[in-house]
């Protein structure tokens, strides 16, 4: 029954056609991010008595920064140049069957993050708004990684387990596999858990920036599940049995940086008490 429901119900579809319109799920992945974000966001904001309406409109903002960063970087890590013509610009700005990349993804979301924080004048203000992005962006993970299963922008390795995933069309990369590791699933399950974990220490513990240092674990265990991935490598380093690549680096600047804002705050919380 197990191998059933993995083998056959949770497969790569990556699109679907209603009358004459085609929805790539591309698309459809993305837009459940932002609506689980805005939705997980609103609640936190009423829940903690801020103004909703900073992200509101700064969403618009962090939408084009951390897109454009996100799907300039296969353009630019395969071409190393900018676009210089109207079938590449297109290229560019197209989702359709578009091999985005981690990399800029983080990048673009860092930036976008920074550009909010900085309007954000009072320290207060700051320690609640920086809770509500991280519990917002990891729960947002949820839904994204059930979708992710079914688009072929982010196919793991090929498997025979019993937990292995197979196509439902002719028309997905996944036939070049035959059956391949459900990451999509491997995201949704590691955002639950910490989610879940971070609401058991919340409990007990009461203080914040906390969800800073669970978001560096769920970033430490995205690039755990990046070792199940299929992707193409750039800046490859073996070390024994492991791979690092661009991923790796990046990964590691963003948690060097989240370790240092978080025991940066941290000690000014002990001075100001």
């Amino acid at each position: 029954m197990v191998n059933f429901l993995f083998s056959t119900s949770y497969s790569m579809f990556p699109f679907f056609e209603v009358l004459w319109l085609k929805m790539y799920m591309t698309w459809i992945w993305i837009i459940s991010f932002l609506l689980s974000f805005i939705i997980v966001a609103k609640y936190l904001c009423t829940k903690r008595h801020q103004d909703f309406y900073k992200i509101f409109y700064w969403l618009p903002l962090a939408i084009a920064i951390t897109y454009l960063f996100w799907s300039y970087s296969h353009f630019f890590l395969n071409h190393w140049a900018f676009p210089n013509s109207l079938e590449q610009l297109k290229l560019l700005f197209s989702p359709y069957w578009y091999h985005f990349h981690f990399t800029w993804l983080l990048i673009g979301f860092f930036i976008s993050l920074l550009i909010f924080f900085l309007k954000i004048k009072r320290y207060e203000n700051k320690k609640i708004w920086i809770d509500i992005m991280f519990f917002s962006t990891v729960l947002s993970m949820i839904p994204l990684g059930i979708f992710l299963v079914f688009g072929d922008n982010f196919i793991g390795k090929a498997s025979t387990s019993w937990i292995a995933i197979k196509p439902l069309t002719t028309q997905t990369e996944l036939n070049k596999f035959g059956s391949v590791y459900p990451i999509g699933l491997f995201v949704s399950f590691l955002a639950i858990i910490d989610v879940i974990i971070i609401l058991i220490n919340k409990k007990r513990k009461k203080s914040f920036w906390q969800w800073m240092l669970w978001f560096i674990y769920f970033i430490i265990g995205l690039n755990i599940i990046f070792f199940f991935q299929q992707y193409p490598k750039y800046g490859v380093i073996s070390l024994w049995w492991i791979t690092f690549d661009i991923k790796t680096y990046v990964s590691f600047f963003a948690i060097m940086i989240c370790l240092q804002l978080y025991y940066k705050r941290n000690q000014k919380s002990n001075t100001v008490v």
